[in-house]
Protein backbone atom coordinates (compact mmCIF):
# COMPACT_ATOMS: atom_id res chain seq x y z
CA UNK A 1 0.00 0.00 0.00
CA UNK A 2 1.72 3.04 -1.17
CA UNK A 3 1.60 6.31 1.50
CA UNK A 4 0.69 9.48 0.50
CA UNK A 5 3.92 11.92 0.72
CA UNK A 6 3.59 14.43 3.39
CA UNK A 7 3.41 17.76 1.71
CA UNK A 8 7.14 19.87 2.61
CA UNK A 9 6.75 22.62 5.02
CA UNK A 10 8.67 25.76 4.10
CA UNK A 11 12.13 26.43 5.81
CA UNK A 12 11.20 29.73 8.96
CA UNK A 13 14.37 31.06 6.89
CA UNK A 14 12.55 30.77 3.53
CA UNK A 15 9.17 32.42 5.45
CA UNK A 16 10.66 34.91 7.04
CA UNK A 17 12.60 35.94 3.75
CA UNK A 18 9.55 36.10 1.89
CA UNK A 19 8.18 37.99 4.50
CA UNK A 20 10.74 40.58 4.65
CA UNK A 21 10.87 40.83 0.94
CA UNK A 22 8.88 43.93 0.47
CA UNK A 23 10.68 45.84 2.97
CA UNK A 24 13.85 44.98 1.06
CA UNK A 25 12.42 46.47 -1.84
CA UNK A 26 11.44 49.28 0.17
CA UNK A 27 15.47 49.69 1.47
CA UNK A 28 16.20 49.37 -1.84
CA UNK A 29 13.85 52.07 -3.42
CA UNK A 30 14.88 54.42 -0.53
CA UNK A 31 18.43 53.98 -0.22
CA UNK A 32 19.39 52.60 -3.36
CA UNK A 33 20.75 49.24 -4.46
CA UNK A 34 24.94 50.11 -4.41
CA UNK A 35 26.89 49.74 -0.67
CA UNK A 36 28.09 53.83 -1.44
CA UNK A 37 24.53 54.83 -2.18
CA UNK A 38 22.95 53.93 0.51
CA UNK A 39 25.52 54.76 3.06
CA UNK A 40 25.17 58.65 2.08
CA UNK A 41 21.68 58.22 1.65
CA UNK A 42 21.11 57.11 5.55
CA UNK A 43 23.62 60.18 6.43
CA UNK A 44 21.21 62.60 4.47
CA UNK A 45 18.21 61.12 5.98
CA UNK A 46 19.93 61.40 9.70
CA UNK A 47 20.41 64.65 9.08
CA UNK A 48 17.01 65.25 8.00
CA UNK A 49 15.50 63.48 11.16
CA UNK A 50 17.65 65.66 12.91
CA UNK A 51 16.58 68.77 10.97
CA UNK A 52 12.87 67.47 11.58
CA UNK A 53 13.88 67.10 15.31
CA UNK A 54 14.96 70.98 15.41
CA UNK A 55 11.94 72.54 13.18
CA UNK A 56 9.62 70.86 15.83
CA UNK A 57 11.35 72.18 18.74
CA UNK A 58 11.63 75.85 17.06
CA UNK A 59 8.00 75.21 16.38
CA UNK A 60 7.07 74.85 20.33
CA UNK A 61 9.42 77.43 20.88
CA UNK A 62 7.48 79.73 19.43
CA UNK A 63 4.23 78.40 21.08
CA UNK A 64 5.64 79.27 23.88
CA UNK A 65 6.65 82.48 23.31
CA UNK A 66 10.51 81.66 23.52
CA UNK A 67 11.79 82.44 19.85
CA UNK A 68 9.63 84.59 16.70
CA UNK A 69 6.44 83.50 15.88
CA UNK A 70 7.49 83.80 11.53
CA UNK A 71 10.86 81.54 12.29
CA UNK A 72 9.30 77.91 12.06
CA UNK A 73 7.52 78.48 8.95
CA UNK A 74 10.55 79.60 7.15
CA UNK A 75 13.21 77.21 8.30
CA UNK A 76 10.60 74.63 7.50
CA UNK A 77 10.01 76.20 4.13
CA UNK A 78 14.20 76.26 3.48
CA UNK A 79 14.64 72.90 5.43
CA UNK A 80 12.41 70.75 3.57
CA UNK A 81 12.95 71.76 -0.20
CA UNK A 82 16.49 72.14 0.91
CA UNK A 83 17.12 68.31 1.37
CA UNK A 84 14.66 66.90 -0.88
CA UNK A 85 17.06 68.15 -3.66
CA UNK A 86 20.26 67.17 -2.16
CA UNK A 87 18.22 63.26 -1.17
CA UNK A 88 16.96 63.32 -5.13
CA UNK A 89 20.77 64.35 -6.24
CA UNK A 90 22.90 61.62 -4.40
CA UNK A 91 20.30 58.80 -4.62
CA UNK A 92 19.94 59.16 -8.09
CA UNK A 93 23.83 58.81 -8.88
CA UNK A 94 24.55 62.51 -9.74
CA UNK A 95 27.44 62.94 -7.49
CA UNK A 96 29.14 59.69 -7.26
CA UNK A 97 31.93 61.71 -9.81
CA UNK A 98 32.68 64.36 -7.47
CA UNK A 99 34.96 64.73 -4.91
CA UNK A 100 31.99 65.24 -2.36
CA UNK A 101 29.44 62.43 -3.83
CA UNK A 102 27.19 62.86 -0.10
CA UNK A 103 27.35 66.36 -0.22
CA UNK A 104 28.41 67.34 2.65
CA UNK A 105 30.18 70.58 2.77
CA UNK A 106 26.87 71.65 1.27
CA UNK A 107 24.65 70.36 3.91
CA UNK A 108 27.31 71.82 6.24
CA UNK A 109 27.09 75.41 4.86
CA UNK A 110 23.57 75.14 4.93
CA UNK A 111 23.25 73.94 8.69
CA UNK A 112 25.26 76.97 9.57
CA UNK A 113 22.94 79.51 7.92
CA UNK A 114 20.27 77.48 9.28
CA UNK A 115 21.74 78.00 12.69
CA UNK A 116 22.49 81.80 12.31
CA UNK A 117 18.84 82.44 11.26
CA UNK A 118 17.57 80.46 14.67
CA UNK A 119 20.00 82.31 17.00
CA UNK A 120 18.93 85.83 15.83
CA UNK A 121 14.99 84.31 16.12
CA UNK A 122 15.50 82.95 19.58
CA UNK A 123 15.05 84.92 22.66
CA UNK A 124 17.50 87.00 24.53
CA UNK A 125 17.24 84.73 28.06
CA UNK A 126 17.52 81.72 25.49
CA UNK A 127 19.45 81.97 22.89
CA UNK A 128 23.04 80.43 24.17
CA UNK A 129 21.38 77.23 23.71
CA UNK A 130 21.59 77.22 19.76
CA UNK A 131 25.51 77.47 19.81
CA UNK A 132 25.51 73.51 20.89
CA UNK A 133 24.29 73.26 17.09
CA UNK A 134 27.36 74.68 16.08
CA UNK A 135 29.57 72.23 17.90
CA UNK A 136 27.58 69.19 16.51
CA UNK A 137 28.16 70.81 12.38
CA UNK A 138 31.76 70.82 13.35
CA UNK A 139 31.99 67.38 15.18
CA UNK A 140 29.81 65.55 12.17
CA UNK A 141 32.15 66.81 9.80
CA UNK A 142 35.04 65.33 10.65
CA UNK A 143 34.38 61.93 9.68
CA UNK A 144 33.45 63.60 6.27
CA UNK A 145 35.90 66.49 5.27
CA UNK A 146 39.44 67.03 4.69
CA UNK A 147 41.55 68.77 6.71
CA UNK A 148 41.01 72.22 5.27
CA UNK A 149 37.27 71.48 4.76
CA UNK A 150 36.93 70.89 8.48
CA UNK A 151 39.18 73.80 9.28
CA UNK A 152 37.16 76.25 6.93
CA UNK A 153 33.89 75.11 8.24
CA UNK A 154 34.75 75.88 12.06
CA UNK A 155 36.25 79.21 11.05
CA UNK A 156 32.70 80.07 8.72
CA UNK A 157 30.81 79.17 12.29
CA UNK A 158 33.00 81.51 14.46
CA UNK A 159 33.13 84.58 11.65
CA UNK A 160 29.04 84.20 10.89
CA UNK A 161 27.63 84.22 14.42
CA UNK A 162 30.28 86.38 15.51
CA UNK A 163 29.36 89.31 12.77
CA UNK A 164 25.48 87.97 13.19
CA UNK A 165 26.32 89.29 17.43
CA UNK A 166 28.22 92.46 16.10
CA UNK A 167 25.74 93.44 13.63
CA UNK A 168 22.54 92.60 15.38
CA UNK A 169 23.45 93.88 18.67
CA UNK A 170 24.08 97.18 17.28
CA UNK A 171 21.01 97.42 15.21
CA UNK A 172 18.57 96.17 18.21
CA UNK A 173 20.56 96.59 21.50
CA UNK A 174 17.09 95.69 23.44
CA UNK A 175 16.27 92.58 21.98
CA UNK A 176 20.09 91.87 21.52
CA UNK A 177 21.84 92.99 24.65
CA UNK A 178 25.80 94.21 23.71
CA UNK A 179 26.69 92.60 27.06
CA UNK A 180 25.24 89.32 27.07
CA UNK A 181 26.18 88.64 23.00
CA UNK A 182 30.26 89.52 24.28
CA UNK A 183 29.83 86.53 26.57
CA UNK A 184 28.38 84.03 24.44
CA UNK A 185 31.00 85.47 21.27
CA UNK A 186 33.47 84.80 24.29
CA UNK A 187 32.24 81.71 24.89
CA UNK A 188 32.41 80.67 21.59
CA UNK A 189 35.91 81.86 20.95
CA UNK A 190 37.03 80.58 23.87
CA UNK A 191 35.85 76.26 22.49
CA UNK A 192 35.31 76.74 18.82
CA UNK A 193 39.51 77.21 18.01
CA UNK A 194 39.74 73.45 20.10
CA UNK A 195 36.98 71.59 18.05
CA UNK A 196 38.23 73.06 15.08
CA UNK A 197 41.75 71.78 15.97
CA UNK A 198 40.65 68.56 16.76
CA UNK A 199 38.24 68.44 13.46
CA UNK A 200 41.77 69.10 11.60
CA UNK A 201 43.64 66.68 13.27
CA UNK A 202 40.79 63.71 12.84
CA UNK A 203 40.49 64.71 9.35
CA UNK A 204 44.19 64.79 8.77
CA UNK A 205 44.65 61.38 10.61
CA UNK A 206 41.58 59.55 8.38
CA UNK A 207 43.30 61.73 5.06
CA UNK A 208 46.39 59.52 6.29
CA UNK A 209 45.03 56.40 6.76
CA UNK A 210 42.87 56.13 3.03
CA UNK A 211 46.48 57.13 1.93
CA UNK A 212 48.42 54.32 3.56
CA UNK A 213 45.22 52.00 2.87
CA UNK A 214 45.30 53.07 -0.56
CA UNK A 215 48.98 52.48 -1.12
CA UNK A 216 48.88 49.21 0.52
CA UNK A 217 45.86 48.45 -1.82
CA UNK A 218 47.81 49.01 -4.79
CA UNK A 219 50.91 46.99 -3.57
CA UNK A 220 48.54 44.54 -2.97
CA UNK A 221 47.70 44.53 -6.54
CA UNK A 222 51.16 44.86 -7.47
CA UNK A 223 51.90 41.48 -5.69
CA UNK A 224 48.55 39.54 -7.03
CA UNK A 225 49.74 40.96 -10.40
CA UNK A 226 53.29 39.33 -9.90
CA UNK A 227 51.96 36.54 -8.67
CA UNK A 228 49.49 35.18 -11.30
CA UNK A 229 50.44 37.04 -14.09
CA UNK A 230 53.15 36.36 -16.86
CA UNK A 231 55.62 39.19 -17.28
CA UNK A 232 57.00 39.07 -20.44
CA UNK A 233 52.99 38.78 -22.03
CA UNK A 234 50.83 40.04 -19.40
CA UNK A 235 48.93 36.32 -19.47
CA UNK A 236 47.73 34.20 -16.50
CA UNK A 237 50.85 32.42 -15.44
CA UNK A 238 50.71 28.29 -14.90
CA UNK A 239 49.84 28.61 -10.97
CA UNK A 240 47.04 30.76 -11.75
CA UNK A 241 45.35 28.95 -14.39
CA UNK A 242 45.89 25.90 -12.37
CA UNK A 243 43.59 27.74 -10.20
CA UNK A 244 41.28 28.95 -12.36
CA UNK A 245 40.94 25.14 -14.05
CA UNK A 246 40.43 23.57 -10.36
CA UNK A 247 37.15 26.22 -10.17
CA UNK A 248 35.90 25.33 -14.13
CA UNK A 249 36.16 21.57 -12.04
CA UNK A 250 33.98 22.78 -9.33
CA UNK A 251 31.43 23.85 -11.35
CA UNK A 252 31.57 21.07 -14.05
CA UNK A 253 31.20 18.67 -10.58
CA UNK A 254 28.07 20.51 -9.20
CA UNK A 255 26.80 21.89 -12.32
CA UNK A 256 27.51 19.82 -15.33
CA UNK A 257 29.39 22.72 -17.27
CA UNK A 258 31.21 21.46 -19.51
CA UNK A 259 34.42 22.94 -21.04
CA UNK A 260 37.12 22.61 -23.89
CA UNK A 261 40.94 22.83 -23.18
CA UNK A 262 43.63 23.81 -25.96
CA UNK A 263 46.82 23.16 -25.24
CA UNK A 264 48.70 25.59 -28.28
CA UNK A 265 52.64 25.25 -29.70
CA UNK A 266 54.20 28.14 -31.77
CA UNK A 267 55.30 26.43 -35.05
CA UNK A 268 58.92 26.35 -35.50
CA UNK A 269 59.70 29.35 -32.28
CA UNK A 270 63.60 27.80 -31.94
CA UNK A 271 64.00 28.68 -35.25
CA UNK A 272 62.56 32.27 -34.37
CA UNK A 273 65.21 32.30 -31.67
CA UNK A 274 68.04 30.92 -33.25
CA UNK A 275 67.87 33.48 -36.72
CA UNK A 276 66.26 36.12 -35.56
CA UNK A 277 67.24 36.13 -31.88
CA UNK A 278 65.31 35.89 -28.37
CA UNK A 279 64.32 39.42 -28.61
CA UNK A 280 62.17 38.98 -31.60
CA UNK A 281 61.10 35.42 -29.95
CA UNK A 282 59.79 37.98 -27.28
CA UNK A 283 58.39 39.65 -29.69
CA UNK A 284 56.76 36.72 -30.87
CA UNK A 285 55.25 35.32 -27.58
CA UNK A 286 53.81 39.15 -27.06
CA UNK A 287 52.60 39.16 -30.47
CA UNK A 288 50.59 35.88 -29.85
CA UNK A 289 49.37 36.98 -26.51
CA UNK A 290 47.58 40.18 -28.17
CA UNK A 291 46.04 38.46 -30.91
CA UNK A 292 44.85 35.92 -28.48
CA UNK A 293 43.10 38.02 -26.14
CA UNK A 294 41.69 40.18 -29.07
CA UNK A 295 40.51 37.60 -31.18
CA UNK A 296 38.80 35.35 -28.37
CA UNK A 297 35.56 35.44 -26.11
CA UNK A 298 35.79 37.34 -23.33
CA UNK A 299 34.81 34.40 -21.08
CA UNK A 300 38.20 32.46 -22.88
CA UNK A 301 41.31 32.44 -20.74
CA UNK A 302 44.21 32.46 -22.01
CA UNK A 303 47.84 31.70 -20.04
CA UNK A 304 51.02 30.86 -21.06
CA UNK A 305 51.87 27.10 -20.12
CA UNK A 306 55.58 27.55 -20.58
CA UNK A 307 57.94 28.43 -23.07
CA UNK A 308 55.78 28.45 -26.26
CA UNK A 309 52.96 26.95 -25.33
CA UNK A 310 49.80 28.33 -24.17
CA UNK A 311 46.26 27.34 -22.65
CA UNK A 312 43.22 28.67 -23.56
CA UNK A 313 39.84 27.41 -21.47
CA UNK A 314 36.56 27.70 -23.07
CA UNK A 315 33.59 27.43 -20.98
CA UNK A 316 30.96 26.07 -22.18
CA UNK A 317 32.57 25.07 -25.55
CA UNK A 318 32.39 21.41 -27.49
CA UNK A 319 35.32 20.49 -29.66
CA UNK A 320 33.84 21.92 -33.01
CA UNK A 321 33.30 25.60 -31.52
CA UNK A 322 36.64 25.25 -30.35
CA UNK A 323 38.50 24.56 -33.05
CA UNK A 324 37.16 26.99 -35.21
CA UNK A 325 37.74 29.78 -32.67
CA UNK A 326 41.57 28.74 -33.17
CA UNK A 327 40.82 28.91 -36.65
CA UNK A 328 39.77 32.45 -36.29
CA UNK A 329 42.79 33.12 -33.92
CA UNK A 330 45.17 31.26 -36.77
CA UNK A 331 43.77 33.28 -39.21
CA UNK A 332 44.76 36.72 -37.43
CA UNK A 333 48.38 35.92 -36.81
CA UNK A 334 48.21 35.24 -40.55
CA UNK A 335 48.17 38.47 -40.88
CA UNK A 336 50.43 39.73 -38.15
CA UNK A 337 54.29 40.35 -38.70
CA UNK A 338 56.86 40.42 -36.03
CA UNK A 339 60.22 41.34 -36.57
CA UNK A 340 62.05 44.21 -37.67
CA UNK A 341 63.34 42.24 -41.05
CA UNK A 342 61.63 43.46 -44.14
CA UNK A 343 59.51 40.55 -45.05
CA UNK A 344 58.88 40.28 -40.99
CA UNK A 345 57.92 36.74 -39.42
CA UNK A 346 54.43 35.08 -39.95
CA UNK A 347 53.34 33.51 -36.78
CA UNK A 348 51.83 29.46 -36.53
CA UNK A 349 50.86 27.57 -34.23
CA UNK A 350 50.04 23.95 -33.65
CA UNK A 351 47.23 22.65 -31.42
CA UNK A 352 45.21 19.57 -29.26
CA UNK A 353 41.82 20.51 -28.32
CA UNK A 354 39.95 18.12 -25.07
CA UNK A 355 36.52 18.40 -23.89
CA UNK A 356 35.84 17.86 -20.83
CA UNK A 357 32.88 16.23 -20.19
CA UNK A 358 32.94 13.22 -18.19
CA UNK A 359 33.63 13.35 -14.68
CA UNK A 360 37.70 12.34 -15.29
CA UNK A 361 40.84 13.71 -13.45
CA UNK A 362 41.90 17.18 -14.89
CA UNK A 363 44.93 15.61 -15.59
CA UNK A 364 43.75 13.20 -17.99
CA UNK A 365 42.12 16.25 -20.00
CA UNK A 366 45.30 17.90 -20.37
CA UNK A 367 47.09 14.47 -21.09
CA UNK A 368 44.58 14.04 -24.16
CA UNK A 369 44.97 17.69 -25.06
CA UNK A 370 48.76 17.32 -24.93
CA UNK A 371 48.52 13.93 -27.25
CA UNK A 372 46.62 15.78 -29.39
CA UNK A 373 48.95 18.60 -29.96
CA UNK A 374 51.64 15.84 -30.26
CA UNK A 375 49.62 14.06 -33.18
CA UNK A 376 49.17 17.63 -34.56
CA UNK A 377 53.13 18.46 -34.34
CA UNK A 378 53.63 15.01 -36.00
CA UNK A 379 51.14 15.74 -39.02
CA UNK A 380 53.03 18.61 -40.42
CA UNK A 381 51.86 21.41 -38.11
CA UNK A 382 49.72 24.45 -38.29
CA UNK A 383 46.41 22.55 -37.43
CA UNK A 384 44.27 21.25 -34.86
CA UNK A 385 43.47 18.01 -33.59
CA UNK A 386 40.55 17.28 -31.31
CA UNK A 387 40.86 14.07 -29.03
CA UNK A 388 38.62 11.71 -29.09
CA UNK A 389 35.31 11.97 -26.68
CA UNK A 390 35.15 9.58 -23.69
CA UNK A 391 31.96 9.69 -23.77
CA UNK A 392 32.07 7.38 -27.07
CA UNK A 393 34.29 5.39 -24.68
Amino acid sequence: MKHAKRPQRESPARHTSVLLAPFHRLGDAVLGTDRATRARTRAILLCAVMYAICCAAASLSAELGLMRAFAPTLLEATCVPAYLVIYALVRSGRTQKLSDPALMVPQNVFALLAIAFAYTAVGPNDRGAVLVLIALVVVFGMYTHTPRQSAAIGVMAMLLLGGSMVVLSRWDPVYYPPARELIRFELMAGTMPALILSGFQLASWRTRLSTQRRELQEALDQVHQLATRDALTGLLNRRAMQDLLDEQLRRFERHGEHFALALIDLDHFKRINDQHGHRTGDDALKAFAQAATTCLRETDTVARWGGEEFLVLMPHTGAHKATTALQRLRSMLSETTVGATEAGIRLGFSSGVAVHEVATPLTQTLERADRALYQAKEAGRGRDVRAPSLRAV
